[in-house]
């Protein structure tokens, strides 16, 4: 199978969302949009051991194609939470790239090839706020819920 190409072609902020809309750069498949709460950012550094915010918009934007991947059936390529951070790290980076190499690749380089056109993540990196000690803090839950979990303390409600 021959790896699609995907272009980002803009970003809409909501007040609780944003939307990434996708279109085929090759002509196959359907134009498409994601929505992603505003907090995904920090959850997703916090369960994956991101270090910045330049990764966690890369793995918001795979992971459609990751879940298109897995449905293709294969197996192994969605994102999972790690009994540690940099094993979490080292995974969905390693999913990423298997999905570039596989299956689709995302770009955002314009249409027309026009080296000065505007880079439509520009507004994700300019108004996305990530609070380290948030991300701190989530990380510390999902490690003490998983800890607890492995040594049979279940997950209650």
């Amino acid at each position: 199978m021959a790896v699609a190409r995907w272009r980002i072609t803009s970003v809409t902020e909501g007040s609780e969302t944003w939307l990434i809309h996708y279109e085929p750069v090759d002509g196959g498949g359907e134009a498409f949009a994601a929505s992603f709460p505003k907090e995904a950012f920090e959850i997703r550094m916090a369960e994956h051991g991101l270090d910045s915010l330049d990764e966690a918009i890369e793995v918001l934007l795979y992971t459609p194609l990751l879940h298109a991947m897995h449905a293709d059936g294969h197996p192994g390529v969605l994102p999972v939470l790690e009994g540690d951070a940099a094993s979490a790290r080292a995974r969905v980076l390693d999913q990423v790239a298997a999905c570039k190499e596989q299956y689709g690749e995302v770009t955002t380089a314009p249409a027309n090839g026009l080296a000065r056109a505007a880079d439509p993540l520009q507004v994700l990196r300019e108004r996305v706020r990530v609070d380290p000690v948030r991300v701190a803090t989530i990380r510390l839950e999902i490690d003490g819920l998983l800890a607890r979990e492995s040594t049979g303390g279940g997950s209650g409600g």
